[in-house]
């Protein structure tokens, strides 16, 4: 499924923003034993994390890499299992779709107000902010596409083991 690629490369995207990161410290190290310092180093290092940390949402969602207290839902019979399922689920769905909503009009509002990050370099904010926002449309996707299989019997992405099955 041509979604589970775009996941992928989110998550792959998540992993280069975490690289950076190490880069971005470890060149600020070098730099102030030599006497001198990168600017704007930590607040790149912060654009980074952000990116990272948002992007990672929905493939790690698809992953089942997310914590789950799976404590009630262990001891619910099969009966009220998938009706909970689908209710958490619906409800993980709506969660994202707001923050989605605000991340759009929070994007709209730098956009159109050509706000700028105050650090020794000066970028246009909406930038460092795409990362939240693609990251906050695929965990809504992620939700979206499990709400459905649940609501079709399926089994969601996140109890499927490795093999395709459900673990």
């Amino acid at each position: 499924m041509i979604l589970d690629r775009i996941f992928q490369a989110c998550g792959a995207l998540s992993a280069f923003f975490l690289v950076g990161i190490c880069v971005l410290v470890l060149a600020q190290i070098i730099a102030r034993l030599m006497g001198a310092m990168i600017p704007s180093a930590d607040e790149f290092a912060g654009y980074c994390l952000s990116a990272s940390s948002f992007l990672a949402l929905g493939y790690a969602l698809r992953c089942d890499a997310h914590i789950r207290v799976k404590i009630v839902l262990d001891r619910l019979g099969h009966q009220w299992r998938r009706p909970i399922e689908m209710c958490v689920v619906l409800a993980g769905f709506a969660i994202s779709s707001l923050l989605t909503y605000s991340t759009i009009e929070m994007v709209h509002f730098s956009i159109v107000f050509n706000d700028m990050t105050q650090g020794l370099i000066p970028i246009p904010l909406w930038i460092p902010q795409m990362g939240m926002l693609l990251g906050v449309t695929m965990l809504s996707f992620a939700f979206l596409l499990d709400a459905i299989t649940l609501w079709r019997g399926g089994t969601p992405s996140y109890m499927r083991d490795k093999t395709g099955g459900t673990s």
